[in-house]
């Protein structure tokens, strides 16, 4: 009960501060940028000639479907040992599978004049979620201790017959659950405007999902050659995969959130907390960047900040080494484990009432 309490009254503390109109206005604009750049991209799509999709898409599938096997079987034979050879593979894996989603739902190709609202949407995302989110995480939720040891309320809290550890668990959770909700909502808000401005189709489209990355050596190449391969993927409808990667982006911001909050409890400062955090996601990226095809690359949170990516096959090919949503999902959860252990230690022992 008394860590209810305290989730409460930090909850009423986040919804009156300052920073969360900033927080809030930083995000219309980042929709607002969004939305610029989709009815930009309409404009340029509707001057390519209407082009309806054909009627006859069932017959020219099961045409391809038909071709494609009798050559997949044959190549299935072969193991690829070169890249060449697997993107072959691959392309007739991707061909297979995506023929028989259409016969089986019954979807068929959406017009070339047309765009897809939720492919421009999840395309959208994984790059916010490399960049804007992050940001608008460690401004939310930067200060939520530092921001009460500068102001020196803290003092009052801890006087309290409230355990430390509860009052830390407290705000942690509000900082978590907040960040969360921000990330899910801001998915959302970009994909009501994609919709609104590109139309409603698209959501039964394919989407590829659990798509390996094989790396091939070769002669000459400075550095591996990466492929995607389908022998073990599953193909989702898009809107199935959107609400997957806006939980995966809700997940991975969780992650972000402790971070930030675990530099508010190591840094009195509200200023020299949230630069911290900042600081630290950038650094992770530059690092990332500069590191591609390094092993230990995969071990940095800003790697899998897009866990979606990890799942979809994209980062493998960004960082230049095999990646699966396993692998994201277990780094991020020791860095929060290990930073919210630091930062319990850290609260539990420090002399608040003579600072």
């Amino acid at each position: 009960m008394t860590l209810w309490r305290v989730v409460q009254n930090e909850w009423m503390k986040l919804v009156r501060r300052r920073r969360l109109a900033v927080v809030v206005a930083l995000a219309l604009c980042l929709v607002g940028m969004f939305a610029l750049g989709e009815h930009h991209e309409k404009q340029i799509y509707s001057r390519v000639p209407t082009q309806a999709a054909s009627a006859d898409w069932k017959a020219n599938a099961k045409a391809d479907l038909a071709a494609a096997e009798a050559q997949l079987s044959l190549l299935e034979r072969q193991s690829p040992t070169s890249a060449g050879a697997a993107e072959a593979l691959a392309a007739l894996q991707q061909r297979v599978q995506e023929d028989r989603y259409r016969l089986a739902h019954d979807v068929g190709p959406i017009s070339p004049n047309l765009l897809n609202g939720w492919a421009e949407t999840s395309q959208f995302v994984g790059a916010a979620t490399k960049t804007f989110i992050p940001l608008l995480v460690v401004i939310l939720v930067g200060d939520m201790v530092a921001g009460e040891m500068t102001q020196g309320t803290i003092k009052l809290l801890v006087v309290r017959p409230v355990r430390r550890r509860t009052l830390l668990l407290g705000k942690w959770l509000v900082s978590v659950a907040s960040s969360a909700a921000l990330s899910f909502l801001l998915c959302f808000a970009f994909l009501g405007v994609a919709l609104a401005i590109d139309g409603p189709q698209g959501a039964m489209q394919p989407e590829w999902l659990n798509v390996h990355v094989r790396f091939f050596t070769q002669p000459g190449a400075l550095q591996p050659t990466p492929v995607a391969l389908y022998d073990h993927a599953a193909v989702w409808p898009m809107w199935h995969a959107f609400l997957l990667q806006s939980a995966l982006v809700a997940g991975a911001m969780v992650a972000v959130a402790s971070i930030a909050f675990t530099c508010s409890v190591l840094f009195p400062s509200a200023m020299v907390s949230t630069s911290a955090a900042m600081g630290s996601i950038i650094i992770g990226f530059v690092v990332a960047a500069m590191a591609r095809g390094q092993s230990w690359v995969r071990m940095l949170f800003t790697t899998h900040l897009s866990l979606y990516g990890d799942l979809a096959g994209g980062t493998a090919f960004t960082v230049g080494s095999p990646v699966t949503l396993a692998q994201g999902v277990a780094v991020l959860l020791v860095w929060t484990v290990v930073l919210l252990a630091a930062a319990f230690l850290r609260f539990g022992r420090q002399d608040i009432l003579n600072t």
